[in-house]
């Protein structure tokens, strides 16, 4: 073989070589633009690390791998891992593990050597890591790489790796961004939800009441049945708080009509609590004070055993109906209707 035929096999050599090395780059950045695309696309911290695990796999060429993060006991425990041998490590937080949380990475020629690493000289299969650290403003996940041949990770993986974290660190600290952007805007939704639940709420319960002041209102209202001579229909269970608004009502048209008798008929009346009986006395009280004749009609025996039980029988003129109770009053009164008044 002449000189020029060696020169020319060693050139065509020295070529294919070069073009090897120059697909290994080209497959290498590929797969680097393949993990920080899978991590701009992730929905969470988190899915983007298990996607980073898978996507960087054949780029550094490691057989499994975790996602390491701090825990609350002073190690750093997988939080995903594509080997369940790898899932119940846990690694102590000494001054190696600290070194690369603090941004360092590194290859472990053997994890046998290393203190903080032996957990995973215990794992089969694993004698060789390689640790990346992702950082972000909320904190370090590690990024670990396992072979089972020792010193598979070498300087040139290194520097490609310290090259990937230059891109990927704004990428992922985007992603943290997104998430907490995210996270305010569910809280505002969810208070804005609160708060127009709240004002639905205060409606209904200003609804409610306004239901209620008129059931009172329709519970036991005040007529005049005859001229100077008003009548309050009791019935139903009677509350305190129905009294009241009895009393005060009834007063109230005591005033404007100048009536002067005054009937509380308790024929629909089927109980009556003792709060109750007290403002029931009460009232006979107060409409005395104002000189009107207060009568009390139909009492019921029930409500007569309860009304004498506790003590506040009525100290009025009671009668056994409403109609016995208006001819009364007429009399008291002296009067009829006026010409043309309905009675």
């Amino acid at each position: 073989m002449s000189r020029e035929d060696e020169l020319l096999r060693e050139t065509v050599a020295h070529l294919e070589q070069a073009l090897h090395r120059e697909r290994e780059r080209r497959r290498e950045a590929e797969g680097l633009l393949t993990g920080v695309g899978a991590a701009s696309t992730a929905r969470s911290l988190p899915e983007a690390e298990s996607a980073l695990l898978e996507v960087l796999a054949p780029v550094f060429g490691y057989e499994a791998g975790a996602a390491l993060v701090p825990d609350a006991d002073a190690t750093y425990r997988a939080a995903t891992a594509t080997n369940p041998a790898l899932a119940s490590v846990r690694l102590p937080a000494g001054g190696f593990m600290r070194r690369v949380e603090g941004g360092e990475v590194a290859a472990v020629f053997d994890v046998g050597r290393v203190p903080d690493l032996q957990p995973l000289a215990a794992v089969p299969e694993v004698r060789a890591a390689l640790m990346l650290p992702l950082r972000t403003s909320r904190g370090t996940a590690i990024l670990l790489g396992v072979h089972a041949r020792a010193a598979a990770f070498s300087p040139r993986l290194v520097a490609l790796a310290r090259s990937f974290l230059r891109t990927a660190g704004p990428v992922l600290e985007s992603l943290v961004a997104r998430e907490r952007e995210h996270l305010g805007s569910v809280a505002a939704a969810r208070a804005a939800a609160l708060e127009q639940s709240n004002a639905e709420l205060q409606q209904r319960v200003e609804e409610i009441e306004r239901q209620r002041a008129q059931i009172l209102r329709l519970s036991a209202p005040v007529l005049r049945i005859w001229r100077d001579v008003l009548a309050v229909p009791l019935a139903g269970t009677l509350e305190e708080q129905q009294l009241s608004h009895v009393c005060e009502k009834l007063l109230e048209v005591i005033v404007e009509t100048r009536a002067r008798v005054a009937i509380l008929d308790m024929t629909g009346l089927e109980t009556i609590e003792v709060a109750a009986a007290d403002r029931l006395h009460a009232i006979f009280h107060a409409v005395r004070l104002l000189g009107v004749h207060c009568f009390v009609s139909g009492v019921r025996p029930a409500v007569a055993d309860a009304l004498v039980e506790q003590g506040t029988a009525p100290r009025a003129e009671t009668f056994a109906t409403v109609a016995d109770a208006l001819a009364a009053a007429i009399r008291r009164c002296g009067q009829g209707p006026a010409r043309g008044e309905v009675p």
